[in-house]
């Protein structure tokens, strides 16, 4: 099976078709899914969903899906990591933390369509809207886009229980979605994403481990890792607002010459 790999934190797609071209996948990120106009089928793992006007889908880095159109749909994607929800983000509100996360690993919630209450569908479709026309905006508007989906997570918080917090025991049974979700979040830590500290995190071997995310990501640890930190860093130089020496401090680089070397070997994936 596909899978699509994203390197940036947030992407918008607002597309209309007749037919559906992409084979069954999976992500590395998470998806909401807004359909604008339009009717088909949405299906989700196993499970296969009529969908119509105003139907929102969830979805994690270990659903696989595809759509099967019956009539030209609108579709409006609010792609995503959880590079944005850290706690040292000052936009958000440290108590909601750990409800967005749990909204987003709510399987039920996930493998459904979201059934909105009328108020709530109109709502969810005039935030969409703001998403779409921003979609090219670049990082002058990276602030408003993140609260409109901080406020359609809020919306979500109705339709979903949140459970008690789960174990932190990591295991490999789960898929490759905590896998994914604790490399993004451990990114500016080197030491943390060393195979060896994987290994131990996720109770398994070095060689295992290893093994395990090549089959899933069709690319060796090593080489993800620096495709998403490159992607993350290109992010810093596009904004403006950070010098080379606060990068090279934030990633982990020994200095501002490492990181300028490690640019040029690699001037495809981000630009000095």
């Amino acid at each position: 099976m596909k899978r699509f790999k994203q390197f940036t934190s947030f992407i918008i797609s607002d597309f209309t078709t007749n037919v559906w071209t992409h084979p069954r996948h999976n992500h590395n990120h998470y998806e909401l899914i807004f359909i604008e106009k339009g009717a088909g089928k949405h299906k989700i793992n196993k499970n296969e969903i009529a969908y119509e006007k105003g139907a929102l889908f969830l979805l994690g880095p270990d659903d696989s899906h595809e759509f099967e159109i019956e009539k030209e749909t609108r579709f409006i994607y609010c792609k995503f990591t959880l590079d944005s929800f850290k706690e040292e983000n000052q936009l958000l509100a440290k108590t909601k933390l750990p409800i967005y996360k749990t909204i987003l690993d709510n399987r039920e919630i996930r493998n459904s369509k979201i059934n909105l209450a009328k108020n709530d569908r109109n709502l969810l479709s005039r935030q969409f809207a703001v998403i779409s026309d921003l979609k090219n905006a670049g990082h002058k508007y990276e602030r408003i886009l993140f609260f409109q989906l901080i406020s359609i997570l809020e919306v979500l918080e109705n339709y979903t229980s949140i459970s008690a917090k789960e174990t932190d025991f990591q295991s490999l049974k789960k898929g490759m979605e905590p896998v994914l979700n604790y490399i993004h979040n451990n990114i500016y830590y080197p030491k943390n994403l060393r195979l060896s500290h994987l290994a131990k995190e996720f109770n398994t071997t070095k060689n295992y481990f290893g093994k395990f995310f090549k089959r899933n990501m069709k690319v060796p640890l090593r080489e993800y890792l620096l495709q998403y930190k490159l992607q993350l860093i290109e992010n810093r130089l596009s904004n403006g607002n950070y010098t080379k020496r606060e990068i090279a401090n934030e990633f982990g680089f020994t200095d501002e010459s490492h990181l300028l070397k490690t640019l040029k070997k690699h001037p495809k994936s981000a630009k000095c």
